[in-house]
């Protein structure tokens, strides 16, 4: 772990070799393809000949550094026995020697990434005209580096031999099953004992506000505890709204109210209540909540005690059973509270699954329930230590891929919702996954999930990972295996670490100051300012050469600046803020984009002197319609993830006869923003590769499932808000959606019958209808379809939600779910 930078720096100068780093390969002239190769050869001797002999050494300091991270009175004896190491001086000169030479090894590695960076940032200025004193000064420069990793490796080389009998897979297992021998394990019969005890008090509680806090011990999963009452049919017709909002280490309340209201308040209204004054969002959010039941889950609350005070200011109790439950993660969260009886809550009265205990609060009734393997007592005094150090362990023991992109996700605050479409454009960008290797990102992030690192927390229709989160206990692991690393600097760890910080997390940015800071950090490769609201374009953006990933946040922007064109490695630009009417024809040069993001964005026609394509570019949303002709997205030849935004009905021509162009096409959502509209879908020619279809707002006046039923891999159709006028839907081909998975039908209000084919949608599993206040009944056919396991219908009329009753005790086959008020 110690030698990460190292094996990321061999990485980086395999790039260059092959003409991936920069947006030019080496020049012939210059002489450096030798002198890259020759460094490369000796970094990957020293990062794996010769360190790996001494991987013990390093792994023995940081079993040292671990230990002192605890108090000995809190380590049991078998774990001190185990990590004191009998070293003789001779031993401790040898790690000592070790240690310095992987601190010089990390400042040649920053020295000489600084020097790739001046070379190829000259190149770019100067495209190719370098004169002869820089490249003079380059090659001396670089040449001077070589010197110095020859010097480090002769130094590793006349060390003694590493080892010392010390074996590192041997201790490290020795170590996980001491650590996992003995623990208490929670019995499977108290978690249905204590998930019973919540639902009761959910339900038939007190009439009056309640707030059940949930505590924990060794051997319990409280998020999943109450996310499997949360997610309870029962729990979700009994109460009118529902949120479930993860709090963190990192108490703001004004995020949790932001989320609260995304969870409670229709979407509508959402997107004006949102950008409202603090103290007015809070009386919005109390007025919308007063006469309803409502039930909110606050996730991994840490130890603030301002908690109570902001819920008490935004919560009503209208003495309807409403309810708050709170999942605790620092015990002295409730240090301030009394029980019923005036005495204070003592340790060793929080005992395995109960008794249930009462809390004095002036305005509701306050529970703890505390479920696990062992008394709170003995959790608090550390016997849940051993818990926390295999949660290290297993961290350091990761595969080296799989470490440094677990790692980095300590830039990102603890519990908070990661998207994974971000997270994969970020790791391409940083060097830890190949250009273009989002597929193979996505394997590293389902391989973390399996191993307990990542929590899923949203899924498309499809069922992908749309995004994720690390709880606050995994963080503390992540976050001390990154500081000891020096693998990125975060506000508040020791100044020492930052010198050599590869990557830095700071929440603010003075948009004033953007011209200074681009000349102070002229090398990032990562530039995110999306919590900024920028007035104009930063100006001196222009000169950060190497940046890959840049997302800023301009809604006044209409026309895309020139000097960003100039930014020729990028990779990912992200404006979801900003609608762009014009874009310079010199974003035909940026050869390696592979996203765009945009509220809405018009590409140019491109140059006739230039013939080249965007030929990398998987991913645009939003594209005009205008910029939709077979000139432009025929050169688009990867797009995978298309979306169209604006006036379909103007453009319908170009639109419908283009798609075809895009052969990779998988993913496209129409949407119509003109009135009215005058799409006619059978004039559209999809391309045969699309697997994912929504349309908005199309206003649709033939039925759709004719023109669509063909397409031969589609697996997820979403006919969303006003796509369709009509009153009926048919589904009689013979072959009728032979792949689909996935049907969303929302609101074709005037739906009042659908037809099947036998067979048709044979492999369907999830089936939405919202609303069906005129839908009769549903098509025979779909009772056939063995596949089907999810139905949820909204506002069904009285004839269908009795037919439905048919099947309410069909709950191994069927997950339906009628809103409101169930079947």
């Amino acid at each position: 772990m110690l030698d990460v930078h190292l094996r990321l720096f061999c990485e980086r100068l395999k790039r260059v070799l092959a003409g991936e780093e920069g947006t030019l390969p080496l020049p012939d002239s210059t002489n450096l393809t030798p002198l890259f190769q020759n460094l490369l050869t000796e970094s990957e001797i020293i990062a794996t000949t010769l360190l790996g002999k001494y991987e013990a050494d390093m792994a023995r300091h940081l079993f040292q550094l671990l230990r002192e991270e605890f108090d000995d009175s809190k380590i049991s004896l078998p774990f001190l026995q185990l990590l004191d190491f009998e070293e003789s001086d001779e031993e401790d000169v040898e790690t000592a020697d070790i240690l310095e030479i992987l601190e010089d090894i990390n400042d040649f590695v920053h020295e000489f990434e600084e020097a790739i960076d001046t070379f190829f940032t000259n190149i770019m200025q100067q495209q190719n005209s370098q004169n002869e004193s820089e490249s003079s000064t380059n090659m001396a420069l670089l040449v001077g580096l070589h010197t110095k990793i020859i010097d480090i490796r002769s130094r590793m080389q006349q060390l003694p031999p590493g080892d010392n009998g010390f074996d590192i897979s041997e201790k490290s297992n020795e170590i996980i099953h001491l650590l996992s021998e003995g623990q208490p394990r929670l019995d499977i019969s108290e978690f249905g004992r204590g998930r019973e005890e919540l639902f009761d008090l959910l339900i038939e509680g007190p009439s009056g506000l309640s707030v059940v806090a949930i505590l924990d011990s060794s051997g319990f999963d409280k998020t999943a505890f109450a996310a499997d009452t949360y997610n309870n049919n029962h729990v979700k017709f009994y109460f009118d709204c529902h949120a479930w909002v993860r709090v963190s280490v990192d108490y703001d309340f004004r995020r949790i109210l932001d989320d609260i209201i995304k969870s409670v308040i229709p979407p509508s209204r959402v997107s004006v209540i949102i950008g409202e004054d603090y103290q007015l969002k809070k009386s919005i959010l109390r007025d919308y909540l007063t006469n309803k039941k409502y039930f909110i889950v606050l996730d991994d609350v840490f130890n603030d005690s301002e908690l109570w005070d902001d819920l008490e200011e935004v919560l009503p109790d209208d003495q309807n059973g409403s309810r708050v439950l709170i999942t605790v993660t620092d015990p002295d969260l409730l240090a301030s509270l009394e029980m019923e009886n005036g005495e204070t809550i003592r340790r060793d009265s929080v005992l395995i699954g109960g008794p249930l205990i009462r809390l004095k609060h002036e305005a509701w009734h306050l529970f703890i329930l505390h479920y696990g393997s062992m008394p709170l007592e003995s959790y608090l005094q550390g016997e849940a230590i051993p818990t926390l150090w295999r949660q290290m362990f297993s961290v350091m023991e990761l595969p080296f891929h799989l470490k440094v992109c677990f790692i980095y996700l300590c830039v990102f605050p603890p519990s908070i919702e990661i998207s994974t479409e971000q997270l994969y454009q970020l790791w391409v960008a940083e060097g830890f996954i190949p250009y273009n290797g989002e597929e193979t990102a996505e394997h590293y992030l389902k391989e973390l999930i399996h191993r307990g690192f990542i929590q899923v927390s949203k899924r498309s229709a499809g069922g992908t990972i749309k995004a994720c989160y690390v709880t606050s206990f995994v963080y503390t692991s992540l976050l001390w295996v990154a500081e000891k690393a020096e693998f990125v600097w975060i506000p508040g760890m020791e100044k020492e670490s930052r010198a050599n910080a590869k990557r830095s997390e700071s929440d603010h940015l003075n948009p004033k100051d953007c011209e200074n800071f681009f000349k102070r950090f002229k090398y990032l490769r990562v530039l995110n300012m999306g919590s900024a609201v920028l007035d104009q374009y930063p100006p001196g953006l222009e000169n950060l050469y190497l940046l890959k990933y840049l997302k800023l946040n301009i809604p006044s922007l209409k026309c895309l600046p020139s000097l960003l064109c100039t930014l020729l490695n990028l990779e990912t630009l992200e404006m979801p803020s900003s609608y762009i009417d014009h874009s310079p024809e010199d974003i035909w040069m940026m050869q390696k984009l592979m996203h765009l993001n945009f509220g809405s964005i018009s590409l140019p026609a491109s140059p006739k002197n230039y013939s080249s394509s965007l030929k990398n570019l998987i991913f645009i949303s939003a594209l005009n319609p205008s910029s939709c002709t077979p000139d432009i997205l025929g050169r688009l030849p990867s797009v995978q993830t298309l979306r169209i935004s604006g006036d379909l009905s103007y453009y319908q021509s170009g639109v419908s006869k283009s798609l075809c162009e895009l052969h990779k096409l998988e993913c496209l959502k129409l949407v119509n923003e003109s009135k009215p509209s005058r799409m006619v879908l059978s004039e559209y020619q999809f391309p045969p590769s699309l697997i994912q279809l929504s349309l908005s707002n199309t206003e649709l006046m033939e039925d759709p499932m004719p023109i669509l039923e063909n397409l031969p891999l589609l697996r997820v159709l979403k006919l969303k808000q006003n796509s369709y006028l009509g009153r009926k839907l048919a589904c009689v081909g013979l072959s009728s959606f032979p792949e689909l998975k996935v049907l969303h039908l929302k609101s074709m209000y005037w739906l009042d019958e659908w037809t099947m084919g036998a067979g048709a949608m044979p492999k369907l599993e999830s089936l939405i209808v919202n609303p069906c206040a005129y839908l009769r009944k549903l098509p025979e056919e779909l009772w056939c379809i063995k596949s089907l396991r999810k139905l949820d219908l909204h506002w069904p009329e009285t004839q269908l939600r009795q037919g439905l009753r048919t099947f309410e005790d069909m709950e191994w086959r069927y997950d339906i779910q009628l809103y409101p008020y169930g079947i």
